[in-house]
């Protein structure tokens, strides 16, 4: 008996593929990065033959060193993969048929490709999404690097666009640490409920052969098996909770983004980045276009998309393995990448970059942004808060009508305005009220130690993956 590896179903059909469907049909190259996931589930499903009676000790011996050739000659180069093989797995068998023979199809008792893809899937997802957690918390590291390296610099603080109060330029930073942490988390918790090994759910509903799919998952690193055979190959949802994870991330990472964009802009000159990251024109010779973050900006439009992407996919499946399933890697593979690239490139971008303080104090002097604490100045002398904001909003028009900041104005007109002020109003300053708020959270000097200190420690309570 030959053993090449025919056509799986060639005993149901009297044709063969025609090369049009060949080439439509097959997963390749896409999922060739699932190979040696692939791998990785016939071992431990060859180990579990082999335990439950189904594989000879020598049988399991050879195709297990066939396996780790085939390893290395990936690894190598060496392997292309046939297309008109359909996919990763029939790929596989028909290497290990190539070195041993026809006992490379027993690779493929009690099971079907159905939960073979499912378990290369999982196994490639565990390993890509802690490392994609561990790109979160590298990225978080910088971050919070360079806060700790410039702790006192003054900066506005921003709504609506418009200064609004002021701050500490590494309380401003240090905004996305925290939403990187609650990014890193997500994926954590995404990884806990994907810990679940489908291999042995066969086609759909299971199999007759006396497996033991808790052995064959503790073989991978699972948690446990899958609970239902069915869902096992039907659903895909731990990829659309990354998908939204993803596009979360990226969303997070595109406001940084923003903010670097406008804050490195001529009209805000707070930030130089290093001209190694940035790229000139082709006509304008005075240009340093900020291209990083503008490409992560725009990249994130591609994951929200993925993931809308995702959840369509599924939205409309009958349960039992369809297809369109083979679709997934299309939108997963690209939200990684993307992710991937965008934390490694920004990581580096963030430690590159320098604060020009001078910038920074100065637009904190203007735009009346100490107003609010001349309103908390006559709150501390009793006034209820919305008089006092009243009486703060009249002289704001005031210096306005004169082109001054609120701060320029003279004592005189403080006087007018309530007999609460006294000359302890020149007290009142930028530099001296921010050190000053120190409410939990806030960007007071006090305050700003501490929320660095525990960010610090939430980072290193991270567990290395």
């Amino acid at each position: 008996m030959s053993t090449a590896l025919a056509n799986p179903w060639a005993g149901r059909f009297s044709e063969t593929m025609t090369a049009s469907l060949v080439a439509f049909n097959t997963g390749l190259p896409l999922e060739s990065r699932l190979f040696e996931s692939d791998i990785d589930g016939t071992h431990a499903h060859i180990e579990m033959l082999r335990s439950v009676g189904l594989l000879q000790s020598a049988e399991h011996a050879a195709l297990a060193r066939a396996l780790d050739e085939i390893r290395q000659e990936w690894r190598h180069g060496d392997i292309k993969l046939q297309v008109e093989l359909e996919d990763i797995h029939m790929n596989l068998e028909a290497l290990l048929v190539k070195k041993v023979g026809e006992l490379g199809k027993k690779t493929h008792t009690a099971r079907s490709r159905n939960d073979q893809q499912a378990t290369a899937q999982r196994i490639f997802f565990m390993r890509s999404t802690r490392e994609l957690a561990n790109a979160i918390d590298i990225f978080q590291r910088a971050l919070l690097e360079h806060c700790q390296q410039y702790p006192n610099l003054v900066m506005p603080s921003y709504t609506h666009l418009q200064r609004a109060e002021f701050t500490y330029y590494a309380h401003w930073l240090a905004t996305y640490v925290v939403m990187l942490e609650r990014d890193h988390s997500r994926f954590i918790d995404a990884l806990a409920r994907a810990d679940q090994s489908p291999l042995g759910a066969c086609a759909s509903t299971g199999t007759s052969l006396p497996i033991d799919r808790q052995y064959s998952a503790g073989l991978l690193g699972f948690r446990e098996p899958t609970l239902h055979s069915i869902d096992s190959v039907s659903d895909r949802d731990y990829l659309v909770e990354f998908g939204a994870h993803a596009a979360n991330l990226m969303i997070h990472l595109s406001r940084l983004s923003e903010e670097i964009i406008s804050f490195t802009s001529q009209e805000f000159g707070f930030l130089v980045l290093a001209d190694g990251y940035c790229t000139g024109s082709s006509i304008m010779p005075q240009k340093k276009n900020p291209d990083v973050p503008e490409l992560v900006r725009g990249k994130s439009a591609s994951v929200i998309g993925n993931a809308m992407t995702l959840m369509t996919l599924l939205k409309g499946l009958p349960l039992g393995y369809n297809k369109d399933l083979q679709e997934d890697k299309t939108a997963w593979f690209a939200a990684l990448d993307n992710c991937m690239s965008s934390l490694g490139i920004l990581t580096e971008l963030v430690r590159s970059m320098k604060p020009v303080s001078e910038k920074m104090r100065l637009a904190a002097q203007g735009g009346h942004i100490i107003a609010t604490e001349y309103a908390n100045y006559l709150v501390n002398k009793g006034l209820p808060f919305r008089e006092a904001h009243r009486i703060v909003g009249e002289l704001v028009k005031l210096a306005d009508s004169r082109q001054l900041d609120i701060s320029r104005l003279p004592y005189t007109d403080f006087a007018a305005a309530s007999a609460l002020f006294t000359e302890d109003i020149r007290a009142v300053t930028v530099d001296d009220m921010v050190t000053r708020k120190n409410s939990y959270g806030s960007c007071g000097g006090q305050a700003l130690g501490v929320l660095l200190s525990q960010l610090q420690s939430l980072l290193d309570a991270h567990q290395p993956r």
